[in-house]
């Protein structure tokens, strides 16, 4: 093979993928979770600007020095601009965020479990296989129907959520639109608490 035909190459590892149960149907939807998710992120941080009516030009954003949890945490307090649905939603939103970014950290940094091209692999992140001892938590991120669905409506969710929140203190026309999202993210919150706890359900005899 032409070490140059970079296409042909690239389609030798997705064959190799797709062998350990990574099908294009799965990559692709991981990777729309990433898009999606990675919109979330970037409109996580405009969001708490806007929140907390602050003003980057020129200075460092306070957000930079926030830990993940903390920056859920401020989304979930919302601004006293804003009405009671509105800070409602974002309070549920940050509630998902937890959820979801343990799934995103188990997809982006777990060991990848498989189980031959007809199964439906999985990432585990810290599994301890050697005995060594972690102060960060085991975590799984299943690949089987329908988590990656729920994932990427989740992850999607949280980026029109962010988004509009952001619009919202600005434009308070948008508030509306922002309290719209109830039913959304209360049905996101089922979809990512079901995606980062699935393993443990499994694993009880009521699943």
């Amino acid at each position: 093979m032409d070490p140059n035909d970079y296409p042909a190459k690239s389609l030798v590892v997705q064959a190799r993928l797709n062998k350990l149960g990574l099908t294009p149907a799965r990559l692709q939807l991981i990777g729309a979770f990433v898009v999606a998710y990675g919109l979330f992120e970037t409109g996580l941080e405009r969001a708490l600007w806007a929140l907390t009516e602050t003003s980057v030009k020129g200075i460092r954003p306070f957000t930079e020095q926030m830990s993940q949890e903390k920056q859920f945490a401020r989304l979930g307090e919302g601004s006293p601009k804003l009405s009671p649905e509105c800070n409602a939603v974002l309070k549920v939103a940050a509630q998902v965020a937890v959820d979801l970014s343990e799934y995103r950290n188990s997809l982006f940094h777990g060991c990848l479990m498989t189980f031959g091209q007809d199964g439906s692999p999985s990432f585990m992140k810290n599994p301890g296989w050697s005995g060594e001892q972690r102060k960060k938590r085991i975590g799984d991120a299943f690949l089987e129907e329908p988590i990656q669905d729920l994932v990427l409506l989740a992850a999607w969710t949280l980026a029109r959520a962010v988004q509009l929140a952001a619009k919202a203190m600005a434009e308070p026309e948008y508030q509306p639109m922002l309290a719209e999202l109830s039913a959304d993210v209360a049905r996101a919150r089922s979809y990512a608490s079901e995606a980062r706890h699935l393993g443990a359900l499994m694993n009880d005899e009521r699943y």
